[in-house]
């Protein structure tokens, strides 16, 4: 037999409680392309109803081993969307399988979904998420006709080779340079990792949010420390204090496999003009790069899908070196 007659497909409500922590560790492993947000453990703390689940693992149905997964939710109109609750939910596989059991997982997993909706709108890892090139997907989906887009603009920072704070100030633009420089001549804040997430901090950023952009975090208090309790080596918050103990700056970071994120940055306006949030920032990249991770991300700076850029918000990112990619989305028309 074929090795896409020894697969079959689990939906969410199907699975067992013991196949649902198998798919998650397998979405854990280093080899796959999967990230903690791909977890059931992760989409499992939506309120009921917010999205109509349509999710589904590819399991081996003689050893029952998993081998894929795709978190997805139903989208507008008789369309499915990768799960539109995280940054990113394409195909799980093994970058580590062989070929032929990576395009059997792929080509069962893309079958369930084409027989059922008119559109199916893939929102792919970005590539530099992985620890080795893997555009294997990329290639399957555009053979298989499927059109490349990109869902959001976002800016990183490659922190290869970064050894010290001064090779960190070095890929700053003159002015944020001189500005960090500053606030730690004057040695008025501390930079600590914490477990809280403070309620008035939440309170602030979404104030901060509104103000700026007639906007609000993606996720209320409750949410976010719910995350953070199922996932407390993944989020963390970190934050720059003044001496006094009062708020200066504050960084919720998601901390993924070889990328080290900042799902949400803040700072109290009272104390702009000396820079905690340049100190926080030089702190955190610190953090990543002694963690052992290569990349520094400051997510996107697009709205609307990708369709509307920031210019203010892409701009002060870019003041702090680094470049910028393309968040990928796949689309079928069936």
């Amino acid at each position: 037999m074929g090795t896409a007659e020894h697969l079959e497909i689990k939906k969410r409500a199907e699975l067992t409680e013991k196949q649902i922590a198998k798919a998650d560790a397998f979405v854990m492993k280093e080899s796959t392309t999967g990230e903690f947000i791909n977890t059931f453990r992760f989409l499992d703390y939506h309120p009921e109803g917010r999205f109509q689940d349509d999710s589904i693992v590819v399991l081996d149905k003689g050893s029952g081993e998993v081998r894929g997964v795709m978190m997805a939710a139903r989208g507008d109109g008789d369309s499915i969307v990768s799960y539109p609750g995280t940054t990113f939910a394409g195909p799980v596989l093994d970058r580590a399988a062989r070929l032929e059991a990576t395009e059997a997982a792929l080509d069962i997993m893309l079958g369930y979904y084409e027989s059922r909706y008119s559109e199916v709108k893939i929102r792919k890892q970005p590539e530099y998420y992985a620890a080795q090139p893997f555009h294997l997907i990329d290639y399957i989906l555009l053979r298989r006709g499927y059109t490349y887009g990109m869902a959001a603009l976002a800016n990183i920072i490659c922190i290869d080779g970064i050894e010290t704070e001064e090779d960190i100030t070095a890929l700053f633009h003159a002015k944020r340079r001189n500005q960090v420089r500053k606030v730690i001549k004057e040695g008025q804040f501390t930079f600590s990792a914490q477990d809280e997430i403070r309620e008035a901090v939440w309170k602030n950023m979404n104030e901060n949010l509104r103000n700026k952009f007639e906007a609000k975090t993606t996720h209320t208090l409750e949410e976010i420390r719910e995350l953070q309790s199922r996932f407390p080596d993944r989020i963390r918050a970190f934050y720059a204090d003044a001496q006094d103990g009062a708020y200066g700056a504050f960084a919720l970071c998601f901390l993924f496999k070889n990328v080290f994120h900042t799902q949400y940055l803040d700072v109290n306006y009272e104390y702009a003009g000396q820079y905690p949030n340049l100190l926080l920032i030089l702190k955190l990249i610190r953090q990543a790069r002694e963690s052992g991770y290569r990349y520094f991300s400051f997510g996107a700076s697009t709205e609307d899908g990708g369709n509307v850029l920031n210019r203010g918000l892409y701009g002060y990112k870019a003041e702090y070196g680094g470049g910028d990619i393309l968040l990928p989305v796949y689309t079928k028309r069936m």
